[in-house]
């Protein structure tokens, strides 16, 4: 029985695709969005989160800790990542939860047991279930073995992913999902490149392979400075126009800087943007609406 990593859990999601679902969030993801709002999932395994307000410094950690990882100076208490070796000691004695731990393991049967226990609130409201992430097709075996059992017990499902991987990864489970929610973050490539850390290259192509088999519903996060012009609108529209009618909707997501807070927690560091003003998401709105495209409120 195959596994997954999954990173969290959350019943009753309202935002991940149509009607009631439990959004599944998996761990591992391949692009490094500098605005990333689950910084958490990007590692392939587990990783620790350490939440400085929470702690007491009651040097409980650096006891138990067998490679220094932890320190308290001066009432400062210090976490260097770069020394954790995951035996999750540090963990078990924290009183707090001020470290805790991100990803574990499930076998497929273990996680389909826990997701159909939600069917009946599926069933009355037209929802599902959504693989989310990080990006889901890093786990694309596993992933396409609990849709197909969702499926088979006639639970909808989707995925939210950036299709940024090779083509005959992502076509082996498409069979097994229902929608896809697929993110368009930026249509110029360069600058694709230095805010995600991929080319979008391949990323457009397999979208224009799948929409010839699945439909698909488009999500662009709007970052003030970023892609929040004309320009990347037009042209974003301009191409989903011409890849037809599996082109549902195109929602645009405003920035927020959530994912801040998180990152210091992991030891990463990340830039935090503006957030779009209201009139530049009425003008975006207008110009996809403009290409004869329906574009979700």
């Amino acid at each position: 029985m195959k596994k997954l990593i999954i990173n969290q859990i959350q019943h009753f999601s309202l935002h991940d695709g149509p009607g009631i679902r439990t959004t599944v969030f998996l761990q591992g993801c391949n692009m490094r969005c500098a605005w990333c709002h689950n910084p958490e999932t990007w590692s392939k395994n587990m990783s620790i989160s350490f939440t400085n307000f929470r702690c007491l410094q009651c040097g409980a950690c650096v006891d138990v800790c067998p490679v220094h990882a932890h320190e308290i100076l001066e009432s400062t208490h210090y976490f260097d990542v770069s020394k954790c070796i995951l035996c999750e000691k540090c963990i078990e004695v924290c009183c707090t939860k001020a470290l805790e731990k991100c990803g574990y393991l499930m076998e497929v049967q273990e996680l389909y047991e826990d997701l159909i226990q939600d069917w009946r609130l599926y069933e009355i409201s037209g929802g599902g279930v959504t693989f989310s992430g990080g990006e889901p097709f890093l786990q694309a075996a596993a992933l396409g073995e609990i849709c197909k059992k969702l499926q088979n017990s006639g639970i909808h499902t989707a995925v939210e992913t950036a299709l940024g991987l090779p083509w005959n990864v992502i076509e082996k489970a498409a069979d097994h999902v229902d929608l896809f929610l697929t993110d368009c973050k930026i249509f110029n490539n360069s600058k694709h490149k230095k805010y995600t850390g991929m080319d979008n290259e391949i990323i457009l192509e397999n979208l224009k392979r799948l929409v010839q088999i699945r439909k698909v519903a488009i999500r662009v996060p709007i970052i003030k400075g970023v892609n929040d012009d004309k320009e990347n609108a037009e042209k974003t529209a301009e191409f989903l126009k011409e890849l037809g009618q599996n082109i549902l909707s195109v929602e645009l997501l405003p920035y927020h800087n959530f994912g801040v807070e998180k990152a210091i927690h992991l030891g990463i560091s990340q830039q935090e943007f503006v957030e779009p003003d209201k009139k530049q998401l009425d003008i975006l709105r207008q110009i996809y609406q403009s290409y004869g495209i329906y574009v979700e409120d």
